[in-house]
């Protein structure tokens, strides 16, 4: 299995020594999802954080029978249902693979091990919560103050691949716009650029 990225990210926040990053390493299981298939559902208890080696996942909500998304991972994401893996509860979200995707999966229990067993795993884990909630106050700061429009030519410039492998009414939907909305929006970018 090659961690070489996942681990490359992790000691650009923190050094980790190789002999913890054996240890770690050991509890990694690799985990390969079809398009569709869930990786978890609304109700279910998040016990693992997983780095995505290649794919994309969607995580949504349903509302008046149709899914809301709430974000958007693509590869070399470390992620977890928040509240679900802090406290051990029922996911209020669902995770769905977008496309086929691989990832390493590792067990909360095995995280937190490494928490008590190492100083440097403590830290990263403080580092890697304080840069994921600075990432959200930022994204929450730019979905609530721009317009539509502003949002999607964020969102496209930094993710460029986005349009080739996500479907237009799950963008609208992260936007928080209809889809006839963001068929406009995309025209009148499309109209300005020629």
């Amino acid at each position: 299995m090659n961690t070489t990225i996942f681990k490359n990210i992790l000691q650009s926040v923190t050094p980790i020594s190789e002999d913890e990053w054996q240890h770690f390493e050991q509890f990694f299981t690799n985990k390969k999802l079809q398009k569709n298939e869930t990786l978890w559902r609304e109700g279910e208890v998040c016990s693992h954080l997983v780095f995505m080696k290649n794919g994309l996942i969607h995580s949504f909500y349903s509302k008046e029978d149709k899914e809301v998304c709430t974000n958007l991972y693509f590869e070399n994401s470390i992620f977890y249902d928040d509240y679900s893996f802090i406290n051990q509860e029922p996911c209020v979200l669902n995770y769905k693979a977008l496309e086929t995707t691989e990832l390493i999966v590792i067990p909360r229990i095995a995280l937190y091990e490494m928490f008590d067993k190492y100083k440097s795993f403590e830290r990263l884990g403080r580092m890697m919560v304080e840069r994921q909630h600075t990432i959200a106050i930022n994204e929450q700061l730019n979905f609530n103050g721009n317009k539509a429009e502003e949002k999607y030519v964020n969102l496209i410039a930094s993710q460029p691949q986005l349009l080739q492998r996500v479907p237009l009414k799950i963008i609208a939907s992260y936007l928080n716009i209809t889809p006839e909305h963001l068929s406009r929006i995309r025209k009148k970018i499309l109209i300005s650029k020629s």
